[in-house]
């Protein structure tokens, strides 16, 4: 169990990491700095969930914990960076 709290600890690192890249490379507004920490404590609590339904034998549990928050977790980084992608192509053409 302590190996899989540091594996979440490493992952909070590097999304903290990918963040401060966005907000270097993109003009961040709240909509963005939201999604993202919306979308990131969403996969993080579907890591969490996850691993600690297998190590207690509930591989049910597990699979459905992956669907109901990693799906949407991931689905809301997706879409915050189709923001960002887009907000940076208009600024880019005025």
């Amino acid at each position: 169990m302590a190996l899989m709290w540091f594996g979440v600890g490493f992952i909070v690192g590097i999304s903290f990491f990918i963040a401060h890249w966005l907000h270097a490379r993109f003009e961040l507004d709240w909509r963005a700095w939201g999604g993202l920490a919306l979308g990131e404590v969403m996969v993080l609590f579907c890591i969490a969930w996850s691993v600690a339904a297998v190590s207690e034998g509930e591989p049910r549990a597990a699979s459905m914990g992956l669907m109901l928050f990693g799906a949407p977790g991931v689905a809301v980084l997706a879409l915050t960076f189709r923001l960002l992608v887009a907000s940076a192509a208009r600024r880019a053409e005025d």
